[in-house]
């Protein structure tokens, strides 16, 4: 098995950053809505401090993980019309947009209502924004909503990739798994 891409399928290390991403962006989907329904306390502070450094932690996987895109080949596109290997682009471009305006989003709320973002208690992200109520409550608007549809991009993705290996019985999902 393969470090990088080839023309038919993604490399170990893509296929990595790809699980990784999704089991990171579930589990901070899921902690989100927990530590959000959690009445104020200790264990709430606790969660939300978990939530930050692990929306943290997806924002440098994020980098590294567009920076291995730009700088390796990708796999040629599974055949078929023109206007679904569009759409697919489009939407991949789009998860990357949302899975940065997430973290980052998060990252802006919490300082500008004056709380740093403290990544597993090892050191501090620098401050981007001064605190704020107007702006605090912008970025709380935006986390929301951009949460909305980065859950509805990963379902579209999810939906399109099943819909490629049940009804077209294509490579396109043993091509981003260890299947093949």
């Amino acid at each position: 098995m393969s470090l990088k891409n080839s023309n038919n399928g993604y490399g170990s290390v893509a296929k990595l950053f790809h699980w990784l991403m999704f089991l990171l962006l579930l589990g901070a989907i899921i902690g989100g809505n927990v530590e959000s329904a959690m009445a104020d306390g200790q264990e709430k502070y606790e969660m939300i401090l978990l939530h930050k450094s692990f929306g943290s932690l997806i924002l440098f996987l994020l980098l590294a993980r567009l920076a291995w895109r730009l700088l390796n080949a990708q796999p040629e596109q599974i055949s078929g019309p023109a206007w679904q290997q569009k759409a697919a682009s489009v939407v991949h471009w789009l998860l990357y947009l949302l899975m940065f305006a997430q973290p980052m989003s998060g990252v802006l709320m919490s300082q500008s209502a004056g709380y740093p973002v403290a990544v597993f208690g090892a050191f501090t992200l620098p401050t981007l924004v001064e605190e704020s109520q107007s702006l605090n409550g912008v970025f709380h608007e935006m986390h929301e909503i951009v949460w909305l549809l980065l859950s509805a991009a990963i379902l579209i993705h999810v939906a399109a990739a099943l819909k490629h290996h049940f009804v077209n019985k294509d490579a396109s999902l043993r091509r981003i798994t260890w299947g093949e």
